[in-house]
């Protein structure tokens, strides 16, 4: 899947036109945990934008209980690393080969009863994503996290956050 250059750019400057910064947020708890993601990339001082995917990564599944953890696809090394050494669980890893067996990926996500936090990664299908998505869904606690990482990646991985976005099950996007 290419990157489509028009569709990032268009959805960036969509945010840009629309964002908001810490004070328009309602929420105690929704000021919280975007007070610490800013807290934590300042006191981090990284400086690639994969140490920023994988810290962020780590620290939304610190915030859920994280017995239970999958990371759908290939992302960069460094997320699978802080993922493990946050996980006081199980991190479930089904990589991009295996996704590629969609059969066998699909399998392993069912055999599980529950996750508190799902990352998936932008290399796959959006069938294959609605697939994985009808098996997640069900199995996220209520306290739980879904990370679909690079919705501006492609229109298919936009179309899957658009579809996320409107389930009545999703309590806060």
């Amino acid at each position: 899947m290419g990157r489509n250059a028009s569709h990032i750019a268009f959805a960036n400057l969509k945010h840009w036109l629309l964002k908001e910064d810490s004070y328009s947020q309602q929420s105690p708890f929704i000021f919280s945990v975007y007070q610490g993601a800013l807290d934590l990339l300042k006191k981090e001082n990284t400086s690639s934008k994969a140490e920023k995917v994988a810290l962020l990564a780590a620290y939304f599944c610190k915030i859920t209980a994280a017995k239970q953890v999958l990371e759908l696809g290939f992302g960069n090394e460094k997320i699978t690393k802080f993922l493990n050494q946050g996980t006081p669980g199980k991190l479930f890893k089904i990589p991009e080969s295996l996704a590629e067996d969609t059969e066998a990926a699909l399998q392993q996500i069912n055999e599980q009863q529950s996750f508190d936090f799902v990352l998936i990664h932008p290399q796959h299908s959006e069938v294959f994503l609605q697939k994985a998505l009808s098996l997640c869904l069900p199995r996220i606690h209520a306290q739980g996290i879904l990370v679909l990482e690079g919705v501006h990646h492609s229109q298919g991985m936009n179309t899957c956050w658009k579809k996320i976005k409107a389930d009545t099950r999703i309590q806060l996007t």
